[in-house]
């Protein structure tokens, strides 16, 4: 009825007012799609490493505009949301209430698309396509589909009710299902069609589509039409095409950014933006006879004449050319830079001038000796050259690139002098770690051993090259953890548990391939000898098997320095000291001060200070950070106890003696910490199993320790290049681990190396002294463990 009554007035007030435009009295619902950057209710398109498409924001900025357009038309509007936060995206029920309780004469809902063929305009409603629910859904729909389509200048337009579009039959969208009017829901465009995208970031472009949409209910309204119009359209070079694969013609073509157009007469200005859509638009424009001046750093002015009629969107796009440069081209920069060794194998030679180049005679005057098969692509305006060889280099070879003279820039000025540069290949896989390192002792028995390289590693590579075997050369079952290769680290564990006080080998033969077809060089072996047995009794106090009995780290106010997302702590069976399960943390450091808490969330008693332990099974990662347990006494102000520091793999029981813990009066656990170290690694993953009180050390158990410090005469003596250094730290009931360091010195007392410098437990030690690069003589080596403190001589003959 209210459209027959507007059509009344109209006609009474004369034709000379036939071509005003009013929507006065009518009451139209406005929904923007999404809303808050939602993953799971947002469609997000990232664009660049700095730019980022939210169809939740384009949505918005549709509907703002619209808004504005059609109350100055004199319509009442409602929006479901006028910002862009998780809170303003209501419920479609909230929002069909919303619009039945304000009695809105229309419904309309904005959004863009996703997952098309091609960039198509979809206009959507409830019921059949040929049987709305609502039968003014399906006019409104035509309408919306013509003037969206002819301002996105999509492919197509397409009208679908929702019964037949989702094939369901009944009503499917839940925008639609309370309404007591007509709605659509239009999707105006592919934003993941890359152009597209790109133009959904320009401001203009999404009200343009708000135009659209107002024009569709002026018509339905017939509440007249705009008697202004708009011009439009896009620069394009006309030499370089984009880096993806667009399917529309001139979308071949890169748009320019921070163009400058002016309309005349009337001097208006438009400066487009940095968004690779070259889109520029004026709207209120009066019809007649207009010249649009384009201009764009590095391009040759240009216009063109045209018309604007009104009501009417008219579009002047222009492939835009460069201005001339009679200067002769300078190369600023190449990689891999002159005189370079060790290069990548598979690396690309890059070229980069100040002028954009002739593309066939500038890759015409590049020569590589020795020769390499491989392709071009160019980059930055054609300023950039980029040379990819097709299969990797000769290891361990020298190449000289070449450019000619024949070199020239796009308006045919050559370079003036041959440019030349060489680098050499890599010549093999270089080892960088391994743990356990030769010589090392006192390993756990279910040691997770790493081996890392400078380069991916080749899977098919590794077979027969890389065993584990004990000190007979019987070999080790293992378990395999491929996940890491791309990284360069081969990962492995025994299948069973190690014998105690053993010698085991780890050879690494060489052949060993990685990821550039470079091979590792020469035979490696590594030997280590696993920790001594002992006994001891206790009480679990928690076996790590129920989920209720510790705080996630990401809940204790005492967690600092954390990626949240790269922290947790879970029960899981992935691996386990006894039992069905065990804790795991995974953490990541944020800075360099980080601290991850995780906190019982019932404290434990442990009673009065004793002789007696308490302790935790602990998988280290090797990590070098710090493990440490929380205590209070008589529920005090707490107390960070460091243990040890995380140097190892495998289960170790981690204990101290109630003795050591500090204050007066009954001890309480409450937690574990990892504390960050300078040299600790940013990330990690550690295990944790019974925890136990009341540990009392079996005596006989404890027969392979030794009864005293002990600092024995290295082995060879004289030597060249290594020798090798053993010591012994007896068992002390009264504390776990000693602060042990061994250095060596010249004759001088200058220190020449650091071999050990850390927290060790009871057992004998032996490590490897390197004096490869130091010169013939007599040296020192000086051992300070607790208050034990011994030196030695040794001679090193070359």
């Amino acid at each position: 009825m209210k459209k027959i009554k507007l059509f009344i007035v109209i006609a009474l007030l004369g034709l000379s007012n036939l071509q005003a435009q009013s929507l006065a009295g009518y009451k139209i619902f406005i929904n923007p799609g999404h809303g808050g950057h939602d993953p799971a209710n947002d469609r997000e398109i990232i664009l660049s490493s700095t730019v980022t498409f939210w169809e939740s924001e384009g949505n918005l900025t549709k509907g703002l505009y619209l808004k504005t357009i059609l109350e100055n038309l004199g319509a009442t509007v409602i929006m479901s949301r006028t910002t862009n936060t998780t809170a303003d995206d209501i419920q479609v029920t909230q929002m069909a209430a919303i619009a039945n309780s304000y009695n809105v004469d229309y419904f309309h809902a904005i959004h863009s698309n996703a997952g098309g063929a091609s960039n198509y305009t979809l206009i959507l409603f409830q019921g059949h396509t040929n049987e709305p629910t609502y039968g003014d859904a399906l006019t409104v729909a035509n309408y919306l589909a013509d003037e969206i389509f002819k301002v996105n200048r999509t492919t197509k337009k397409m009208i679908a009710g929702d019964f037949d579009f989702y094939g369901t039959g009944q009503a499917y969208l839940g925008v639609f299902k309370w309404l007591n009017m007509p709605g659509t829901l239009s999707e105006g465009s592919m934003h993941d069609y890359t152009p597209e995208s790109w133009r959904l970031k320009n401001d203009s472009y999404l009200k343009h589509e708000a135009w659209a949409i107002a024009r569709a209910f002026l018509i339905y309204f017939m509440g007249g039409s705009f008697q202004n119009g708009i011009l439009a359209g896009i620069l394009r070079d006309e030499l370089e095409t984009v880096p993806y694969t667009p399917t529309n013609g001139l979308d071949k073509y890169k748009p320019i950014n921070k163009i400058k157009v002016r309309l005349e007469p009337g001097g208006r200005i438009y400066n487009g933006d940095e968004f690779n859509n070259g889109y520029y638009f004026f709207d209120n424009v009066t019809p007649g006879n207009y010249k649009l001046y384009f201009d764009a750093d590095g391009m040759k002015t240009d216009s063109v004449s045209t018309v604007v009629y009104a009501n009417e969107s008219v579009f002047n796009d222009k492939l835009l050319v460069l201005n001339p440069i009679l200067d002769p081209p300078l190369i600023l920069n190449y990689f891999p830079v002159d005189n370079i060794n060790e290069v990548s194998n598979i690396s690309d030679i890059v070229f980069e001038f100040n002028i954009r180049m002739n593309v066939t005679a500038t890759q015409n005057a590049i020569t590589i000796s020795p020769s390499v098969a491989g392709s071009f692509k160019w980059e930055n305006d054609y300023k950039r050259l980029i040379f990819t060889p097709t299969t990797s280099y000769v290891p361990g070879t020298k190449y000289t690139v070449s450019i000619s003279t024949a070199a020239k820039t796009y308006f045919g000025i050559n370079l003036q002098q041959q440019n030349s540069f060489y680098f050499t290949t890599r010549s093999k896989l270089n080892l960088i770690y391994t743990y356990p390192d030769t010589g090392a002792v006192d390993i756990s028995t279910s040691v997770l051993i790493n081996v890392k390289f400078d380069k991916g590693i080749i899977a098919s590579t590794l077979p027969y090259r890389v065993t584990l075997t004990d000190g007979n050369g019987n070999p080790v079952l293992v378990r395999v953890n491929p996940s890491k290769y791309s990284f360069g680290i081969i990962e492995f564990e025994p299948q069973v548990p190690l014998k105690n006080n053993t010698l085991y080998r780890i050879t690494l033969k060489a052949g060993i391939g990685d990821v550039e077809n470079v091979t590792f060089p020469q035979d490696v072996i590594i030997e280590f000898r696993t920790e001594n047995k002992y006994t001891f009794t206790g009480n679990i106090l928690d076996g790590f098997e129920l989920g209720n009995v510790w705080q996630s780290p990401l809940l204790s106010p005492n967690t600092i320095g954390i990626i949240n997302d790269q922290t947790n702590f879970t029960i899981t069976t992935e691996r386990e000291k006894s039992g069905n399960n065990a804790g795991k943390l995974v953490y990541g450091f944020s800075g360099n001060n980080g601290l991850v808490d995780l906190a019982l969330l019932n404290p434990i008693e442990l009673g009065e200070s004793s002789p007696a332990g308490f302790g935790i099974w602990v998988f280290g990662d090797n990590s070098k950070n710090i493990l440490e347990y929380k205590f209070s006494r008589n529920n005090s102000i707490s107390e960070n106890v460091k243990i040890d520091t995380i140097n190892w793999t495998g289960w170790k029981l981690k204990k101290i003696w109630l003795n050591e813990i500090p204050g007066t009066g009954s001890i309480q656990f409450k937690s574990i910490n990892v504390v960050q170290t300078g040299s600790g690694n940013t990330s990690g993953i550690i295990f944790f199993d019974e925890c136990i009180s009341n540990i009392i050390t079996d005596v006989h158990g404890e027969k392979n320790l030794p009864s005293e410090f002990h600092l024995d005469q290295n082995y060879p003596n004289p030597f060249n290049p290594s020798t090798k250094i053993k010591f012994s730290i007896p068992f002390d009931m009264t504390r776990t681990v000693v602060h042990t360091t061994l250095k060596v010195y010249d004759m001088l007392g200058r220190e020449i190396a650091t071999l050990v410098n850390e927290d060790k437990a009871p057992g004998k030690y032996e490590v490897v002294f390197n004096a490869d690069g130091l010169a013939s003589g007599m040296y020192i080596y000086r051992i300070q463990s607790g208050n034990f403190i011994e030196s030695k001589k040794l001679i090193l003959l070359k």
